[in-house]
């Protein structure tokens, strides 16, 4: 385990991954925690910094996004990243066993399953489990300004964001107590820049909120 690890607030962990999304975009990622020593420290177990709820989209690779490396992340992945017991289970681990102070819901733009609920496309087996939750965030968004789908992206990870707070007992009970900081993000394919959609949470340094 890596024992040299700062233990971090939440706050500062956000700081974190959001300079690394800014070495990202600069195109100047150091790729932390990808060498040998790096991968047999892990073998006795792990302290992830940050859980990180995102699509399952091949677009979309938290570790490259946030220049991390082995360990530094517990990514939960899975279509419109959206959340059920299973999720949530995984979620609870991490910050209770695992001791992540951070839980962070990723959207992004062109999103494939809410871009097929938009145009009506009827989805067909466990994918239709999906709809509801895409359907609400849609008809939230519907006539705002921007692009309907994008909009529609950032409200579905604002509302897992918020169900995941509030999720009794475990999590909610760890964000009363200060220990777990949750946030709603959004990332875009097209600048490769992570935006902060939460709002009431302090903006890393030059990076503003997107809500």
């Amino acid at each position: 385990m890596q024992s040299t690890r700062k233990k971090m607030t939440g706050h500062e962990v956000l700081q974190t991954l959001f300079a690394g999304n800014k070495r990202f975009l600069s195109g100047r990622c150091e790729h932390p925690n990808h060498c040998e020593e790096s991968r047999r420290g892990l073998t006795g177990g792990q302290e992830p910094m940050a859980v990180v709820l995102t699509c399952a989209d091949s677009r979309v690779p938290p570790v490259d996004v946030f220049d991390q490396g082995l360990g530094d992340l517990f990514v939960v992945r899975v279509a419109g990243n959206i959340i059920n017991d299973h999720i949530l289970g995984s979620i609870e681990y991490a910050v209770d066993h695992l001791h992540s102070p951070l839980i962070m819901v990723m959207g992004h733009s062109s999103c494939g399953a809410i871009t097929a609920v938009s145009q009506g496309v009827k989805l067909h087996g466990h994918v239709a489990s999906l709809t509801p939750p895409i359907d609400a965030a849609l008809k939230r968004t519907k006539g705002r300004p921007g692009c309907w789908t994008d909009n529609a992206a950032k409200e579905l990870a604002l509302a897992m964001a918020r169900k995941i707070e509030e999720s009794e007992p475990v999590i909610a009970d760890m964000v009363q107590a200060g220990k777990v900081l949750v946030v709603a993000t959004y990332y875009d394919l097209h600048t490769g820049e992570v935006t902060l959609l939460s709002e009431g949470v302090l903006a890393p340094p030059a990076l503003s909120s997107a809500a």
